[in-house]
């Protein structure tokens, strides 16, 4: 399944370039009131437990208008929603010296990178993971990167006591002090449920964006999700097997249908507005890093002016203990087929949900299984169909269930992985020798 690939750094982003660091933008908080957001955990958790799913997608839809929300910043010309204005996973984990002058920094606000689901092997060098791209990834086009809210920013760039009196403390952007913590905890011979960092506040908000390529000059072909049966790969639908897709049109001017290739088909495809994207213009720089990544050229490759449109977003918050995790992608305003992975159901009204945001779907899994403590319960699903599609079993899988493996120093995929189904944070076999940092993978990804 891994072909021969090249091996790049899992920090792999883009050289900081002069245009994007024309300008300072300062993090603004979710745009959200207190009784809103966060909510108390007690609340939460209470619509848990009753698999109260109407009240957990309501809240997921108020987050999604909090973070999609106009900040009072602009950059290039463009008005930025409040989750642009957030550090990147990058600079979060550039040091405390970043994190509190911000404002007074220049930024890069897009470090765009090949998305981590679509590495499938990893290898630790000391305190550096490198990972195997898989040839689908350059295929698909979609290139991600990792914000971080003010609140988790802010927590990742100080230091942490250890619960345990007279351990270190520790500053989870430091490989070197994360290994001291965890020598620290087998010396000490810590039980496993205990071999972990303190957790993040109950504000702190994470996000993975997903984006694609197309053109300023003529329609592009988008893959549209219409479920694992309408892809040439039912068991693995990656997003370039789908037989679906729309033709975007940068004009914004065109309406009905038009003959395209769609993943080297071609379909009869809806032609859609640019405008019901959140789309990012690129510059010249930004556009020629693309193609080196992307190994665009040709017809296919990206100019100044053209676009990076987001197809996907992964929205968690400190709010519950495990977290509560939500995602979002581009699925035209519309249900997919049966609804699955998720829906536009409950979307709040265009007063909160304004433009391009309510052309996204959504799906929670603010448990691993249900009922939510039972550890041979049924497991909950929800997967992004631009990401989680790439991975074994990934349209059976949970976020919570993979991400409650996330320790310090790590394993090698696929020995992390778990899609679905109950894990327990004591256990021997799965956290011995490693550090749980709180269901966020980046610790382990860009601690330095």
């Amino acid at each position: 399944m891994i072909a021969r690939f090249f091996l790049v750094l899992i920090v792999l982003v883009f050289s900081f370039n002069r245009a994007a660091l024309a300008q300072t933008i300062t993090p603004e908080p979710i745009a959200l009131p207190p009784s809103e957001f966060p909510l108390p955990s007690a609340e939460l958790d209470k619509q848990v437990a009753a698999n109260d799913t109407a009240a957990l997608r309501k809240h997921a839809w108020i987050l999604w208008s909090g973070v999609t929300a106009d900040s009072t910043q602009s950059f290039q010309g463009q008005k930025l929603p409040i989750w642009e204005t957030w550090l990147s996973e990058q600079e979060a984990f550039s040091g405390p010296a970043l994190t509190a002058s911000v404002a007074r920094q220049a930024r890069s606000l897009r470090p765009f990178a090949i998305p981590r689901q679509l590495s499938h092997r990893t290898v630790r060098s000391g305190n550096l993971l490198s990972m195997q791209i898989a040839p689908s990834a350059a295929k698909s086009r979609l290139l991600a990167f990792v914000k971080l809210s003010p609140d988790s920013a802010n927590f990742v760039a100080v230091s942490h006591p250890t619960a345990n009196p007279g351990g270190p403390d520790t500053n989870y952007t430091k490989s070197s002090d994360l290994d001291r913590l965890n020598a620290y905890f087998n010396q000490n011979a810590t039980p496993v449920a205990n071999r972990k960092i303190v957790d993040f506040p109950a504000a702190a908000t994470d996000l993975k964006m997903v984006f694609v390529p197309a053109k300023a000059d003529q329609l592009s072909a988008i893959p549209l999700w219409a479920g694992p049966q309408n892809s040439s790969s039912p068991s693995q639908p990656t997003p370039d097997t789908w037989n679906q897709c729309v033709a975007v049109d940068p004009s914004n001017s065109r309406s009905g249908t038009t003959q395209i290739d769609c993943n080297g088909k071609t379909v009869t495809a809806q032609i859609v507005p640019l405008t019901s994207f959140y789309a990012i213009k690129v510059d010249e720089d930004t556009a020629s890093r693309i193609n080196a990544t992307l190994s665009l050229s040709g017809a296919s490759s990206l100019a100044s002016g053209d676009y990076q449109i987001l197809l996907a977003m992964h929205i968690t918050t400190k709010e519950i203990a495990n977290w509560t995790w939500q995602t979002f992608w581009w699925q035209n305003g519309q249900n997919p087929p049966g609804n699955i992975p998720g829906s536009v159901d409950g979307m709040l009204g265009p007063d909160r949900i304004k433009g391009p945001w309510r052309s996204y779907a959504m799906c929670i899994s603010d448990s691993i299984v249900f009922p939510p403590t039972d550890p041979k319960g049924k497991s909950v699903v929800c997967y992004n169909p631009f990401l989680e599609t790439a991975q074994a079993d990934g349209i059976n899988s949970n976020c919570m269930s993979c991400h409650a493996r996330a320790t310090y120093p790590g394993a090698p995929y696929p020995d992390t992985y778990i899609p679905n189904g109950w894990v327990d944070m004591a256990d021997p076999t799965l956290f011995s020798d490693q550090v749980k940092t709180d269901f966020v993978w980046a610790i382990q990804g860009s601690a330095h």
